[in-house]
């Protein structure tokens, strides 16, 4: 596979431009209000691109086309937008205006005052997990490309783009995160056109190839009413489990509440949020790319050491066609927006981590009395500590076998229920007496890795079997359920009369 100079160019010049555009838009950074929340002073548009990109990501961008490329693949996985809308209209009616109630860095801050400072940090704990298990999966995916580009080593690709992010972040907060997302959000869009492009073109009929292969294929199939509660992409895991994974993604996730609040008031916050919907399409986008690479490699079959690649680890289809297959320079701006989509991902969740480290942690526990440039300083080193963490995590992913998007969701459906379920209990606080939450946490963060990985249970179940017992999108309602009911201890007098 041939990668030009003029595509190294290509590269070089896109980070060097992103990181200027970053850097130049960034605002003052004199406090660690600049930097975790620019300022509050960040327009609700690019607040709006930055969730979407973020959204997306680069396990999106090379993940769903393989599902659709796959022999069995076909549009269900757009089922899936049925939940995250679902959510989206209930944080922006409801959750959103509790956290401009008051001055809050987090939704943490929210719950810490509603059930005290422990239950706060706690919730943060489980971010943190949940972010580093969550975001490692999208710096794995863009190695993935890295490793076929130069022929580097995965550990040697994971570094390169760590220390990218590290450096970004670093210099700008969360502002340089917004603004360089908003840019890589643009970039991957008309890449996937231009794919689609060069697709089309080299097939004998172009569009209408494409499309009658896809139709006999059936791969435009969207919709499965299926009842088996073992398969995760049908109409009812998107309407009644994925709404909670989408509330607690978007509402209770620090990696995109960062974002929201940093407009400037809460009906800003509600359109940047409300207009995020509109970046449920890209995957319908990205999975049309999976059937154009379906009917182009139908056509026109991979060369035997390009095939084994993909044979290996099926999410390489759509890099191995990028390199393979676009024209240069074309090509060099395509894997630099795959790039920064990684490096972006990385950066929101290091600021996010660095925040909660911070507020929830270093400042009551280490130096509370301290005044805001030192806080500053620690954020900006603590960025460099959880970099390597990432890193070193994403390195552990390199090893599975499964493909990127049920990895990238699956490792997410262990903090995410739990999370939910305290904020729930944050706000049900009012009405009645909880308690027993840490314990809350703990059994149904085990409950769920009950029917994720029921090997480990062969104690209690008499089966071999290493297959979820459940579709991890059912994962995020019982997490959010068990820790709810665990918790709830009977209605507080004073609401009985």
């Amino acid at each position: 596979m041939d990668f030009s100079v003029f595509d190294w160019f290509i590269v070089a010049a896109y980070v060097a431009v992103t990181t200027w555009i970053g850097h130049r838009l960034k605002g003052k950074q004199e406090t660690t209000h600049d930097f975790f929340l620019a300022g509050r002073q960040i327009p609700w548009y690019a607040v709006s691109a930055s969730i979407i990109a973020t959204t997306i990501s680069a396990v999106t961008f090379i993940g769903a086309p393989a599902i659709a490329f796959a022999s069995d693949g076909n549009f269900t996985y757009l089922q899936l937008a049925i939940g995250g809308v679902i959510a989206r209209l209930l944080i922006a009616r409801y959750l959103i205006p509790r956290y401009y109630q008051a001055n809050y860095y987090s939704p943490y801050d929210y719950m810490s005052d509603r059930l005290g400072v422990g239950i706060g940090r706690l919730t943060a704990g489980l971010f943190i997990v949940g972010g580093i298990l969550g975001q490692s999966v999208r710096v794995y995916a863009t190695a993935l490309v890295f490793e076929l580009l130069t022929g580097w080593s995965m550990a040697e690709s994971i570094t390169v783009i760590a220390l990218f992010a590290i450096l970004w972040t670093w210099m700008g907060g969360v502002a340089t995160v917004i603004w360089t997302d908003v840019v890589q959000f643009f970039i991957l869009i008309a890449g996937a056109v231009a794919a689609l492009v060069v697709m089309t073109g080299a097939l004998p009929d172009g569009w209408h190839t494409l499309s009658e292969m896809g139709s006999t294929a059936e791969k435009f199939q969207v919709f499965d009413f299926s009842s088996d509660p073992r398969v995760a992409f049908t109409f009812w895991a998107a309407l009644i489990a994925l709404p909670f994974q989408g509330i607690s993604v978007y509402g209770t996730d620090h990696l995109f509440t960062q974002r929201l609040l940093c407009c400037k008031d809460q009906d800003q916050a509600k359109k940047a949020l409300l207009w995020s919907i509109a970046g449920e399409t890209i995957p319908a986008l990205m999975l049309l790319v999976g059937v154009g690479l379906y009917a182009f490699y139908t056509l026109n079959p991979l060369a035997p050491e390009l095939a084994s690649l993909v044979d290996a680890k099926g999410d390489r289809i759509f890099p191995v066609f990028i390199i393979s297959e676009m024209p240069v320079g074309v090509r060099g701006l395509l894997i630099a927006g795959i790039l920064s989509a990684a490096i972006s991902s990385l950066d929101s969740i290091l600021s996010a981590l660095a925040q909660i480290s911070v507020t929830m942690f270093y400042k009551p526990f280490v130096r509370p009395d301290s005044d805001d440039s030192h806080y500053l300083k620690v954020s900006r080193g603590l960025v460099i500590i959880w970099g390597i963490v990432l890193g070193f995590t994403a390195w552990q992913f390199s090893r599975n076998s499964g493909d990127l998007i049920t990895l990238a969701f699956s490792m997410t459906t262990y903090t995410l229920g739990p999370m939910l379920g305290l904020f729930a209990l944050s706000i049900l606080s009012t009405r009645f007496n909880v308690g027993g939450l840490a314990p809350a946490v703990a059994l149904s963060m085990l409950g769920v890795l009950f029917f994720n990985e029921p090997e480990l249970f062969h104690w209690v179940l008499p089966t071999t079997a290493n297959t979820p017992l459940l579709a991890w999108p059912w994962l995020f309602p019982i997490g959010t359920l068990l820790c709810v009911l665990l918790a709830l201890r009977g209605r507080k007098m004073s609401s009985c009369v």
